[in-house]
């Protein structure tokens, strides 16, 4: 299984987490051979991941790799003609299978997610404050004057101006960041345990950025949440992760710490997105490394190493499917992962 490091990150918004390290705390979430499937197509393979309470965890990769579509099948939210297999168990209550009460009494209070475009997801008719007190009467004992009165704490908590007026404005009145802290607003509006991510700052200049990144930082420390960050922003992950899962073509090949995979990547995947970053000691005009090809869609996928196409190590073993497998602190599915690889090899 992969699971997350209790050793927090360097990265430099990591928090300080006041959980013990020892593991005594009982997992947030635990995601075991998960596996969703159309047809006879895997879109998400044979994936398993484990968060504790005050931890981020940073899922990573190409758009089409199964991201956002596993962070779906943790909340029971997959369409109707996909089918999962494996397990999910949200605060030890296993998920997969669950009737929609078990289900809809875990969304919203429990666990909460944030989707990456604010503006699709806000209800475009209903002003934004209405929009975060319909979160809270649905899954608190809060009434009346007390709703209006934690609409305007939530909005104050992430950093809204004016709130007596902007609570009053409709989505399409207010700034890209500024609908993205509503949305994290109503996440938080039953002070849920465990936040879903998925790449909530991608529409986002690098100032709002920055802003959104501190307020999930602030809000884990203050909450002691969990979080599971969908990104395939390496920059991003830096700032906030504590372990990151790399996944491609609908599994993960690598995962580790967030300072062991950013000092030592061991999968060839995961080389080649530290190569194509920009910044991080490049110097001055120095072309990108570009990464050839593209991500096999499910139908399409090679027999063996879905990376191997595309893979400048690539080789005859390679048409055999490597396992996930350990290597010290990290699990890599590499035939050679336990070669000492860095960023420049």
């Amino acid at each position: 299984m992969v699971t997350v490091s209790n050793s927090k990150g360097g990265g430099t918004l990591a928090a300080s987490s006041s959980f013990p390290e020892d593991g005594s705390t009982a997992p947030l979430l635990e995601v075991s051979r998960l596996t969703v499937c159309a047809g006879r197509n895997a879109l998400v393979e044979d994936v398993s991941l484990l968060l504790r309470p005050g931890q981020t965890l940073c899922l990573v990769g190409e758009s089409g790799c199964g991201k956002s579509l596993t962070c779906m099948s943790m909340l029971g939210l997959l369409e109707a003609n996909l089918t999962l297999n494996g397990s999910v168990r949200l605060f030890g209550t296993e998920t997969v299978g669950a009737s929609d009460s078990v289900l809809n009494d875990l969304r919203g209070r429990d666990v909460a997610m944030i989707f990456q475009n604010p503006m699709v997801s806000l209800n475009p008719v209903q002003r934004v404050g209405a929009q975060i007190a319909e979160a809270i009467v649905e899954h608190t004992q809060l009434r009346g004057q007390a709703v209006d009165l934690r609409v305007i704490e939530l909005l104050e908590q992430v950093g809204i101006p004016n709130v007596e007026r902007n609570k009053n404005c409709y989505p399409h009145q207010l700034s890209g960041g500024m609908c993205q802290r509503v949305m994290i607003a109503m996440a938080l509006a039953c002070r849920p345990k465990l936040l879903i991510a998925d790449e909530p700052t991608t529409a986002l200049d690098v100032t709002i950025q920055a802003q959104i990144l501190r307020l999930l930082r602030d809000l884990q420390i203050e909450l002691g949440l969990g979080i599971v960050l969908v990104t395939h922003d390496l920059g991003v992950v830096a700032e906030i992760a504590d372990h990151v899962a790399v996944m491609y073509a609908g599994r993960v090949v690598e995962s580790a710490p967030v300072d062991d995979l950013f000092d030592d990547p061991r999968h060839p995947y995961t080389r080649a997105l530290m190569a194509s970053r920009i910044g991080f000691g490049r110097p001055p005009g120095t072309l990108l490394d570009a990464i050839g090809g593209t991500v096999p869609p499910p139908a399409a996928r090679p027999s063996g190493c879905n990376f191997a196409p595309r893979c400048p190590m690539a080789n005859s073993q390679c048409t055999e499917d490597p396992p996930l497998q350990y290597v010290g602190k990290r699990a890599v599915a590499c035939h050679f992962s336990g070669l000492e690889i860095g960023v420049g090899a």
